[in-house]
């Protein structure tokens, strides 16, 4: 479908027919759902459309370039939804996937310095670390012939790495069961979400349980970060030079606070609780949508498998970052699972000046959804094929991957990411086939704050030596 023509209104965009007061609501109030129908819509409408919730207009773009063009010009021409300060400062944790203006400036200077490349060089061993003990709580259930929620398993992986880099703490979340913080922090997702997209801020006036359910998960882990947040106060005192010279993120944060005061301690709280969501869930449903690509395909399976031994050789897992920057296809894998699967399938924008996207005359204050994954899946098409990111004639190029978002707001755990992840797949096509349990139920996606695969359950049986 052609882009519309220039000097088009919003009003003049093609899109869902709506109830009166309602608009869309009753198509989308299924939340779970709404990404699959706004996605449906995408692809009757085209590269731009407009649909309602109550009184919320939305306008929705999934043209490549005009998509780019919109996160390049952030922040000074596009905000998120007010609605996303405002779910995050209604619970207390406002950080810098949060914030906008010259707070987000001020905050962003220090998450890009505590993950960038070097740093996380420097770090390797919490990834080392963390991926020794997921190997063997996969080896435990392939002993013992159990499907696993392997979602929940990468979910205490990456945790752990994500702790330990950037607030240098170990959690060990590993361990046995899945932890209590980590289950708090998913509730925190979940509502999160919801308050996100619901039209009716009913919280302000009354609370529900699933309300109070919050309350009491935010209560939880405020009082988990006052702690990480204590130990590293204690940790400086005992060694000054990390004053000079921090090792982590939290640590350049109150490094920030005694010299200047720059931070607050309400703002490093926030910092801390939005990195614990960030890299957690992100990574560990990629991780998880990839399991799901790969136990469905013997040929992508095999492929890994002896990439994985030849490049390990007889080492279990990956030594230093230098041997997974070498795992060419495993990143290709994650690529591909990123592009048809992006957890984050879209991100809510709100235009700060008058504009014009798609020829199309957009205000200031109109809100607006990009559309990364229907990007992603014009670009290369809906067929699973790493091979593409090893083929410079056949990639999609970086215009059309947008799991991390582009321009100055792109994600800064970018590096962690794919080194966790390619980490993890290595090792467990290395040591293990994979299989879905033939016992569960199909595999759906449900929206939580991103997207993540419902009902996957994977089956493991130990590889045998070659």
């Amino acid at each position: 479908m052609s882009a519309p023509a220039p000097g088009r209104e919003i009003g003049d965009l093609p899109g869902p027919r709506g109830l009166p007061l309602l608009g869309n609501l009753h198509q989308t109030w299924r939340l779970p759902r709404s990404h699959e129908v706004v996605e449906r819509w995408g692809e009757r409408y085209g590269p731009i459309f407009r649909f309602t919730v109550g009184s919320r207009l939305i306008v929705v773009v999934s043209d490549e370039d005009e998509v780019n063009r919109i996160l390049r010009d952030r922040p000074e021409g596009y905000r998120r939804w007010p609605e996303v300060e405002e779910a995050f400062g209604g619970i207390g944790f406002l950080g810098v996937f949060s914030v906008e203006g010259d707070t987000w400036r001020r905050q962003r200077r220090l998450a890009v310095t505590a993950l960038n490349t070097n740093h996380l060089h420097r770090r390797f061993d919490a990834v080392r670390t963390s991926t020794r003990r997921l190997r063997a709580r996969l080896d435990d259930a392939a002993r013992k012939g159990d499907a696993i929620d392997i979602g929940q398993a990468f979910a205490s992986y990456t945790l752990d790495v994500t702790s330990m880099l950037a607030f240098g703490h170990d959690l060990d979340a590993q361990r046995g069961d899945d932890t209590e913080l980590q289950l708090h922090i998913q509730r925190a997702f979940r509502m999160l979400s919801f308050r996100l997209f619901f039209p009716l801020r009913y919280w302000r006036w009354v609370s529900l349980p699933a309300d109070r359910r919050l309350g009491r998960s935010v209560e939880y882990l405020r009082t988990a970060v006052l702690g990480f947040i204590g130990e590293a106060r204690e940790r400086m005192g005992r060694r000054p030079g990390l004053f000079e010279e921090p090792e982590n993120f939290l640590e350049a944060m109150l490094a920030a606070q005694r010299e200047d005061g720059t931070y607050s301690d309400d703002e490093i709280v926030g910092n801390v609780f939005g990195l614990m969501l960030a890299g957690e869930d992100t990574t560990a449903q990629t991780l998880a949508w990839a399991s799901w690509f790969v136990a469905r395909d013997p040929a992508v399976q095999a492929r890994l498998a002896a990439e994985a031994r030849e490049v390990l050789g007889e080492e279990p897992l990956p030594a230093d970052p230098e041997v997974v920057a070498r795992l060419d296809y495993c990143e290709a894998v994650l690529r591909e699972t990123l592009r048809l699967k992006s957890v984050v399938n879209a991100m809510t924008l709100q235009a700060l000046t008058d504009t014009t996207i798609c020829g199309t005359a957009i205000p200031a204050g109109t809100r607006l959804l990009t559309a990364f994954r229907a990007v992603g899946r014009t670009a290369g098409g809906p067929e699973f094929r790493p091979e593409r990111w090893l083929d410079q004639d056949e990639t999609p190029g970086q215009k059309s991957f947008l799991a991390f978002g582009a321009g100055p707001r792109f994600c800064p755990g970018r590096n962690l990411a794919f080194l966790e992840a390619t980490s993890a797949m290595a090792t467990i096509t290395r040591g293990f086939e994979l299989e879905l349990d033939p016992r569960a139920r199909e595999v759906r996606e449900r929206l939580a704050f991103m997207v993540i695969p419902e009902g996957l359950r994977i089956k493991l049986r130990q590889r045998v030596p070659r």
